[in-house]
């Protein structure tokens, strides 16, 4: 069951990575975990050595022991006019161990937005990252 639930999340994921990604995950400890995704075809590649997916997964099988998060940042192939850089899309999803699976739950936008923009210490505004797309 937990691989069916582990199935549904990295299909969510891969569904956003239309050329390249980057995907943060948090576990459950604080111990941050980074992967690059690139899509080949209709396949999407985990970092550069092969092994990688499987030691994704079993960071997420292992990491998610009460509540994690993931960061997903897509790379598209739009370029903002203002700054000539390439559109990123920004998506954060709340991960929390259910029984023998681990679900997951898509933070809105908005609230990306107010996540991304916000000293985490202070609380105060931070200057707004150009060419984001909050998703």
């Amino acid at each position: 069951m937990i691989q069916n639930s582990l199935s549904s999340l990295l299909l969510e994921l891969e569904s956003h990575c239309n050329s390249s990604a980057i995907v943060t995950f948090l576990d459950s400890d604080g111990e941050v975990f980074v992967v690059d995704l690139e899509r080949k075809k209709n396949q999407v590649i985990y970092g550069y050595q092969r092994g990688v997916k499987e030691q994704f997964m079993l960071r997420l099988l292992r990491g998610v022991q009460t509540q994690a998060s993931i960061i997903l940042r897509s790379f598209t192939d739009e370029v903002d006019q203002y700054t000539n850089l390439p559109v990123k899309e920004l998506r954060g999803y709340i991960l929390q161990r259910k029984d023998d699976r681990i679900e997951f739950n898509k933070i809105s936008a908005k609230m990306m937005f107010a996540c991304h923009n916000t000293d985490a210490e202070t609380g105060e505004p931070r200057p707004l990252e150009q060419s984001v797309r909050y998703c």
